[in-house]
């Protein structure tokens, strides 16, 4: 009944004269602590909105997008990379088609999304873009949204995948009453092990920082190395289907290729992850996307440096640039020769501002707050291994966890999205249920990309198991 009132209220004053445009005009006149407001603009697509585009303090850019059929919710979306620009990944989500107020953040500085250089010497940046604009612009938006609507937002909610995924996990830990709903997929919440995993591989694919033409391993080894995990382990799970449902139950061995010893080294590094003399700096990648473009291809090997200033890789790009920006606060730095004792030590300074590894979300859950997580299994960018982790360390400081943390993997699917594996889920529709009814999902359902059909996604520890019939259809798998 609220929604259907607040609706007649707005009709009422448009009638009354104010037209669309007058109404977006009118943001322009909000006063807030520390705001700039920018631009105000009044389009059509996808549905009719304002958009406030302003600044927070001295370089905090953002944009909140407020549909004329405001469905009374409000949805922040997170940002890839370093950012570097304004990014809403709840766009993508379709969270304007749905009538949420919305907002994005390019966390403090402009820059190519994979590029780290702004953070040279630059702590305001590095802690901005480790939790304090998104927490700012959360707050900000929310109160633009009443400003423009006549009321605060009934819940809100944010999503987020890769870095964005971090964010989200920021909020829960950091800003626990920021949000009643939290997405957080592929999340890139440890830096200091990812960067690890990207600096390791990268040794290996590109030993000489000098000679970046070319990776050690071309994509006739890594089609050759993925038609071999396949051909050992896709059939595990009961169907050979080229997605492995639980890469872990894998136990293909590298060793077994006809490939040089330092090309067997490179695969190796990939699937055991950074170690020194102490053990496991960071977990390495599961089986699964060797050969895939958006997999290995893009992220771990790369097709070589293809113009100046473009790395080699994504894990170059990133790795590197975290080491000289961010930990060491030198552009000259270099791999080579780099090794992994005592690293741990030489990150927990920047770790401390961008990494949100704890799992005590006690505040949080004590706040009414629900955290959905998905992960794909293929994902060649963040391990799924590491998010498993986490959620397993969440359970274990207490088991009733499990009725507000929920994590989902996704067999067969690349970073986020992509891959032979279903991925196409709506994860607003899961979370705002979820929050709506405190009745935590069991099973997903995910379609693929090709509209061929859908199989069930199970809430961890529970994994999908083929029972028979047609392998695109939900009613053939079951999770247990």
């Amino acid at each position: 009944m609220k929604r259907v009132c607040f609706c007649i209220i707005v009709i009422t004053s448009i009638s009354a004269g104010a037209s669309e445009s007058d109404a977006c005009a009118a943001i322009k006149d909000i006063s807030l602590p520390d705001l700039t407001v920018e631009k105000v603009e009044s389009l059509n697509e996808p549905v009719a909105h304002c958009k406030l585009t302003g600044k927070l303090g001295r370089e905090i850019g953002f944009s909140v997008w407020l549909p004329v059929g405001w469905n009374g919710k409000f949805t922040m979306g997170g940002g890839g990379g370093f950012v570097g620009s304004i990014q809403n990944q709840a766009l993508a989500l379709g969270a304007l088609q749905r009538g949420y107020a919305t907002a994005g953040t390019d966390t403090g500085h402009q820059a190519n999304g994979i590029d780290g250089s702004w953070a040279l010497h630059n702590l305001e940046r590095i802690v901005n873009y480790g939790h304090v604009a998104i927490h700012r612009v959360s707050e900000t938006a929310k109160h633009i949204t009443e400003s423009h609507y006549g009321k605060w937002p009934e819940r809100s909610y944010f999503a987020g995948c890769s870095n964005g995924g971090r964010q989200a996990m920021a909020f829960s830990q950091r800003y626990p009453n920021d949000f009643d709903g939290i997405i957080a997929g592929a999340p890139a919440f440890d830096f200091g092990g990812v960067a690890a995993a990207f600096v390791n591989v990268t040794q290996r694919m590109y030993p000489n920082m000098g000679e970046l033409s070319s990776p050690l391993l071309t994509p006739e080894d890594r089609s050759l190395l993925a038609n071999a995990v396949l051909a050992q382990c896709d059939a595990l799970d009961g169907l050979k289907d080229g997605i492995m449902n639980d890469p872990r139950e894998c136990d293909f061995d590298p060793r077994s290729l006809d490939l040089p010893p330092e090309k067997i080294a490179t695969i190796r590094a990939v699937y055991n992850g950074p170690q020194n003399a102490s053990g496991q700096v960071f977990h390495g990648w599961p089986f699964g996307g060797e050969d895939e473009d958006g997999g290995w291809g893009a992220w771990l090997a790369g097709a070589g440096q293809l113009a100046d200033g473009t790395p080699p890789s994504a894990a170059f790009g990133f790795g590197v640039d975290l080491m000289r920006y961010m930990v060491y606060h030198d552009p000259d730095w270099s791999y080579e020769g780099f090794i992994f004792e005592g690293y741990r030590e030489r990150v927990a300074a920047v770790e401390s501002v961008l990494s949100a590894k704890d799992p005590n979300l006690e505040e949080f859950r004590n706040a009414g707050g629900k955290l959905l997580f998905y992960h794909g299994w293929s994902d060649a960018a963040l391990s799924a291994l590491a998010t498993i982790e986490y959620v397993d360390a969440v359970y274990g400081i207490d088991p009733s966890a499990r009725e507000d943390v929920r994590l989902f993997l996704k067999p067969g699917v690349l970073h986020c999205a992509g891959g032979p594996g279903p991925w196409m889920v709506d994860y607003l529709e899961v979370i705002d249920r979820w929050v709506e009814t405190d009745s935590a999902p069991n099973e997903l359902v995910a379609g693929f990309a090709d509209e061929s059909g859908a199989r069930p996604l199970c809430a961890y520890p529970s994994k999908v198991h083929y029972i028979g019939g047609n392998d695109r259809t939900p009613s053939s798998f079951e999770c247990r």
